[in-house]
């Protein structure tokens, strides 16, 4: 139910953690001519994209081998460039308004890069991505806007099927989380209050808490070890609401999922003991005011299951 939409959203939020040197910061304008020629045929491609908003993931060509997989495997960190929206097309290219970058950004005029987007028919078949430079940086603007030489080709590449995306920014990403059973606890969760808050907004140094990783099939939480229920161990049962900030809607929508507690972890960090908590989904969920809960469950497939650690 809530899969395809969700990770939808996620497309609009997750991107390398601060942590790792992510950041929204602003640039210097770096610029260099587009190093990709006979692109120009594809223009109506690429204005089809920029008319529907379409938000891309900006790799680094290293990330992919020659056969166009994960050159790095399965457990390859999905780390973006950017993640933009196509807003304007021309025969120079692709320009794109950034919502999340890596520090790395700021040398990246003149980089070969890989994009990804959600599939779309183009050209009479079905592409997902295509391969270009980054042709100009600018982050002096509001919102801060990047822009793509024009691809030589459109592509079909696959992906992992549940690509971790790293969280850069925690104001974009919200997460309420309860020990609880879906379809047993007697919790009606809208009103709950939940064991584990992330909330950058959120004092009692919620701040410090975080989204590291997500996927379609499960995230990673970093929260303080004193805000951590003591009955939460491996295997403990959760279940989770997930608000995403949609920036073409420019609202927070949630997302319902139940789970489990698949790994656990402890770091030191300047503000003190920091607990990874990885989970895996188990159940989608959806707001149901009939329900005791306030959401009804539905049980994943053992399909949509694979690949689910975090």
């Amino acid at each position: 139910m809530g899969d395809v939409a969700m990770w939808g959203g996620l497309g609009l939020v997750a991107v390398v953690s601060a942590a790792l040197g992510y950041a929204l910061g602003r640039l210097k304008r770096r610029c260099v001519a587009p190093a990709q020629a006979g692109g120009k045929h594809l223009l109506p491609a690429l204005q089809a994209l920029a008319a529907a908003g379409v938000e891309l993931d900006v790799m680094p060509r290293a990330w992919l081998d020659a056969n166009g997989n994960s050159a790095l495997g399965e457990d390859a960190p999905y780390e973006p460039l950017a993640r933009c929206v196509a807003r304007a097309a021309s025969p120079d290219g692709l320009i794109c308004e950034i919502f999340a970058s890596a520090q790395g950004l700021e040398a990246a005029p003149g980089a070969p890069v890989t994009c990804f987007f959600t599939p779309q028919r183009l050209g009479g078949r079905q592409v997902n991505a295509f391969e270009t430079v980054i042709a100009s940086v600018d982050t002096g603007l509001e919102p801060p806007r990047l822009t793509l030489g024009p691809p030589t080709e459109l592509l079909s590449i696959a992906r992992r099927r549940h690509p971790r995306k790293r969280v850069s920014d925690q104001r974009f990403v919200r997460v309420r989380l309860w020990l609880a059973e879906p379809d047993t606890t007697e919790r009606y969760f809208p009103d709950a209050a939940p064991d584990i808050s992330v909330n950058a907004y959120e004092g009692a140094h919620g701040q410090e808490n975080a989204v590291t990783n997500i996927s379609a099939g499960g995230l990673a939480l970093e929260v303080r070890a004193e805000q951590t229920p003591d009955a939460l161990v491996l295997g403990s049962a959760v279940v989770l609401k997930c608000s995403l900030f949609l920036f073409r809607e420019k609202q927070f929508k949630p997302y319902w999922y139940a789970g489990e507690v698949r790994g656990l972890g402890e770091t030191q960090g300047p503000g003190g003991t920091m607990r990874r908590i990885a989970i895996g989904f188990s159940h989608v969920g959806m707001a149901d005011d009939s329900s005791p809960q306030g959401v009804s469950w539905a049980r994943r497939t053992q399909d949509e299951n694979k690949g689910d650690r975090t």
